[in-house]
């Protein structure tokens, strides 16, 4: 029997406008296009129509930023939720804008340069969708003030709208169509971008849903923070760092930054003395310490602050970008991804009341992901081995640099030995920097990141070190040189099947790894999120509600009731999601139950071997 023909069904939503708190706003009306014919369909008389689309087989959803448009509609409809997340994982449910990104990014313009080819006008590519009608297209889409005010036309039949508001509704349907039709040209790239949109809809419900903050803490640590810039400016006016008008003497920065770091201090491209955050870190000197203080309190001041205390009236709600080159996702306002690690800032973050967090993240993760491409490319790993062995990686190198047995260093630093430690701390730094393809120079930079500093001799001998350990390596870098050597090099993830164009030899050492994790870990976002939204699994973490993606971990609220069972569940999704993508490399996690958010806590089990919650020492 022949399979039924796919009809391809483009959606898009008029809403009332979006609010700080509100990115699912109240919907007006839903415009649709099938290529033939264009439909607008009131708030009142959608439901059925949608249940159509989205329960039929033979429909493909698309829409531009759709995970916008979804949320929208099961906050709407709370009984098409479950059908949603169906669609969304018979990879009926596609997105225009996301589509459009894979293609850039396979072709190695992503967010480059745009040239009118009428024109001969340049600007940078953009993902909205005047932008692609007007590059795919020609299309040039009229702003019209209707956009904004739908909200007026709540209550009113469609027939009583005037013409410019129904225009403008088909109008996005009708171009979102066209730009998906058009895009089918590239379709090998696209082979697997339904999986990009799973994610998406994901993020997009964890922005929604948002995070709070506790005002007590947030208090404290805009006192801590004052009081910190205050004094490292005192200390920075006493040693003549600040002038009196208030500008910094980058003259006297500098030499000071000389003075501390010889011959090795680092510098521009144009030869200046740099006065970047690493460099001050080398230095030990009273008043660069001052300035590096001073640089980092001011920073949290103006990058956070105001998020923090915006979290204690309402909830903060991170923007996630579903991808990235590599593959990543990112996040801004605020980059929950990547806090500052300055005390005091994650602990302002609380769960709702009822509920704690359950932060659950994988062991090493890119570490499993590159041992699992060297097995598929070469059929055999050496770190794969140790993994699978549940052998700490970093401590097998630590090891090996000591020229100790495994069994030895492993002893020697549960007991406490400060030599294995930081050797082991050495170690770590390798094996996450030489598998991107770093040289000795670029690696001792990386590894000033971690507290070591190190020799360009030391950072060869280290690097030798690193491929006796893992010799597959050697031919990973091989056989990534062979395909980065061509100007037009492309490469090709595994499992994701996600193309990344143009790359160089850096980028492709960490595509290949980096790539398999974030596709990974995206999957068990959405898995995570499907059960914790819908009943149909009965699952423990149904009622939760994930609020962090941190790359590779998941921090979600759940009920304090059923904590510990909500927190096994979160970590079983994440690690059986997971091995689908290394399936021959064990994934390993950890979860913690805490009352507030905190770097450093652990996994903790009662005598009944049942999670229980990690409490600080500092209360």
């Amino acid at each position: 029997m022949s399979q039924a023909k796919v009809e391809v069904c483009a959606l898009d939503t008029e809403t009332h406008l979006i609010e700080a708190g509100e990115l699912a706003p109240m919907l007006v009306c839903v415009s649709w296009c099938d290529g033939k014919y264009t439909g607008l369909l009131h708030r009142n008389e959608a439901e059925h129509r949608l249940k159509e689309f989205l329960n039929q087989k033979r429909y493909r959803i698309v829409g531009h930023n759709i995970s916008f448009d979804m949320a929208v509609l099961g906050q709407c409809f709370p009984d098409l939720l479950p059908s949603i997340f169906t669609a969304y994982e018979e990879g009926r449910i596609e997105d225009t804008l996301i589509r459009e990104q894979l293609i850039d990014i396979a072709n190695g313009s992503f967010r480059g340069v745009y040239r009118d080819p009428e024109t001969d006008k340049a600007s940078k590519r953009e993902y909205s969708l005047q932008s692609i009608a007007q590059r795919r297209l020609g299309v040039q889409l009229e702003k019209d003030d209707w956009r904004l005010r739908y909200a007026e036309l709540t209550n009113v039949p469609i027939e009583d709208w005037p013409a410019g508001a129904k225009d403008y509704a088909r109008t996005d349907a009708q171009v979102t169509y066209e730009i998906y039709a058009d895009q089918e040209s590239d379709s090998e790239i696209l082979e697997n971008s339904q999986a990009q949109a799973r994610a998406a809809f994901a993020l997009h419900l964890m922005s929604c849903w948002g995070v709070i903050t506790d005002r007590s803490q947030v208090e404290k640590l805009k006192a801590d923070i004052q009081s910190s810039m205050q004094k490292s400016k005192d200390v920075m006016k006493q040693h003549g760092l600040v002038r009196v008008n208030g500008t910094k003497n980058l003259k006297l920065i500098r030499e000071l930054i000389q003075g501390c770091l010889g011959n090795n201090v680092p510098r521009t491209e144009k030869g200046s003395i740099k006065t970047d955050d690493k460099t001050l870190e080398r230095c030990d000197h009273e008043a660069l310490n001052a300035l590096s203080q001073y640089k980092a309190a001011e920073k949290i001041n103006s990058t956070w602050m105001h998020h923090l205390i915006k979290g204690t009236e309402q909830v903060v709600q991170p923007t996630y970008n579903v991808l990235v080159e590599t593959g990543r996702t990112s996040c801004r306002n605020p980059n929950i991804q990547n806090p500052h690690r300055t005390n005091g800032l994650r602990e302002c973050f609380i769960p709702r009341k009822g509920f704690i967090y359950a932060a659950c993240d994988y062991s090493s993760l890119e570490m499993c992901t590159l041992a699992q491409v060297c097995i598929w490319l070469f059929g055999n790993s050496a770190l794969a081995n140790a993994i699978n062995e549940g052998v700490d990686p970093h401590l097998r190198l630590a090891a090996q640099i000591l020229k100790v047995p495994y069994e030895d260093a492993k002893a020697r630093l549960k007991a406490g030995e400060k030599q294995v430690r930081k050797v082991r701390q050495l170690a770590k730094a390798a094996n996450f920097g030489y598998p991107g393809g770093m040289g000795a120079e670029s690696f001792m930079s990386f590894a000033s990141g971690y507290g070591i500093y190190i020799t360009r001799q030391e950072s060869k001998a280290l690097r030798d070190s690193w491929f006796n350990a893992w010799p597959e390596m050697r031919s990973y870098f091989n056989y990534v040189a062979s395909i980065a050597k061509h100007p037009e090099a492309r490469l090709k993830q595994f499992v994701s099947k996600r193309y990344r164009g143009k790359v160089r030899f850096t980028s492709a050492c960490n595509s290949y790894f980096q790539g398999l994790a974030a596709d990974g870990a995206k999957a068990a976002v959405y898995g995570v999120v499907r059960q914790c939204y819908t009943p149909e699994y009965r699952s423990p973490l149904f009622g939760s509600r994930p609020v962090m993606f941190i790359h590779d971990e998941i921090i979600a609220e759940v009920p304090e009731r059923n904590a510990p069972e909500a927190g096994e569940e979160l970590s079983l999704i994440m690690r059986d999601t997971m091995q689908t993508y290394t399936p021959d490399v064990r994934i390993g996690t950890s979860v913690a139950l805490m009352r507030r958010w905190y770097k450093d806590a652990e996994e903790v089990r009662d005598n009944e071997n049942r999670l229980a919650i990690w409490e600080s020492e500092d209360g």
